[in-house]
Order: structure tokens, then sequence, then C-alpha cells
């Protein structure tokens, strides 16, 4: 199997999973802007709404994973990065006492576990190089803010707030523009273009 059916294989089975993507980029865009309209958010509030969308990231990834048809290597990719928004959003919701620094260091590590997993899926899948510079873009984003993330935890309120929303916010669009990448993919393979016959020459009789 040559390089460039091995990226149509991909692409083609990647495509079904644009839905979930978009879900989760919704998900996170909506996230950032609750934050950003509600600056003076309690600590018990945001803890409530970081575990919420945690939460249903990791289930919505988990449960398009596993209902799209996509080979079982790919399947695993999805399925272990919704296992991590799971978690991290039980840990939430288990410890309700979180001080915000330990929010901060739990958002910044599901941040970076994200980012690593998606950098590798990236490097992994066969990708047309646009696509894959998407991907690639949104995991650097993710591993990129948890690493100032962790870099910077005596920030003030505001400036917490501020960085978990423009990470939210940022990843969010990354993850929308991949989606609506991946749906141009399923339109191309469901409609391909069909080559057009060569012009047949003309005879002069």
């Amino acid at each position: 199997m040559n390089l460039e059916t091995q990226m149509k294989n991909g692409e083609g089975a990647l495509a079904h999973i644009s839905k979930v993507t978009a879900v989760r980029g919704a998900l996170a865009i909506a996230f950032a802007v609750v934050i950003l309209i509600w600056p003076d958010i309690g600590l018990s509030a945001l803890l409530a709404l970081f575990g919420a969308f945690a939460l249903v990231s990791g289930v919505s990834t988990i449960v398009g994973a596993s209902r799209l048809p996509i080979p079982g290597g790919q399947r695993a990719w999805l399925i272990f990065e919704g296992l991590l928004g799971i978690a991290a959003g039980v840990v939430v919701f288990a410890r309700p006492d979180l001080s915000a620094l330990a929010l901060l260091y739990a958002i910044a590590a599901w941040a970076i576990a994200t980012g690593i997993l998606e950098l590798a899926m990236a490097l992994r899948l066969p990708f047309a190089g646009g696509r894959s510079v998407l991907l690639v873009l949104g995991a650097l984003a993710s591993i990129g803010f948890g690493v100032i993330m962790f870099a910077h935890p005596g920030a003030g309120a505001v400036a917490v707030l501020a960085l978990i929303g423009a990470f939210a916010f940022v990843t969010g669009l990354m993850q929308l523009a991949f989606a609506l990448e991946l749906r141009r993919v399923a339109v191309a393979l469901e409609h391909p273009t069909q080559p057009q016959a060569p012009a047949k020459p003309v005879l002069q009789g």
C-alpha cells in the first residue's frame, strides 16, 4: 500500500470524527466565554464548571469513538483521550476542597497530557500536510498553555482566569477548524470529482 493510499484511508476513517471534534471545540469555547464574561466567578463555581466541561468532553469523545466506523488503533487513541477528560473531571468533583493552585495544576496536567496525545496522533496517522499542521498546532498550543500554567503558578486570580479562558478558547478554535477540515474530507470522499475524459481529436475530411 503506497503513501497516497494510506493517507486516503486514514483521512477517510478520521473524517467520521468531525462531529465529535466539533462538539469538543464548541464546549471549550463555551467554557472560555463563561469565564471571560464572569471574571468574579468563585472558586467553587469554577471547579464545577471545569469538572462539567472535562466530563462532557471526555464522555462525548468516548461515545463518538465507540460508535464511529474507525480502525481499532485510531479508536484507542480517541478513547484514551476521552478517559483523560473524564479523569480530570472526576478528580475535580471528588475533591471540592481543591485550592485555586491545585485546580490550575490539574488543568495544566490535562492540557499537557492531551496535547502530547494529539501530537502523537498527528505524527503517527497518515494525514495530508495541511490537516496534519492543524492537529499539530492544536497539540502544541495545549502543551504550551500547560507549561505556562506550571511555570507561573503564583499569578493572581485574574491572570489565572485569563490564562484558563485563553487556553480553552484557543484550543476550541483549533478543534473547530480541524473538524471543518475533516468534514471537507468526508464530503470529498463521498462525492469524488470525476476525471474529465480527454477531448477526441476532430478529423479533417
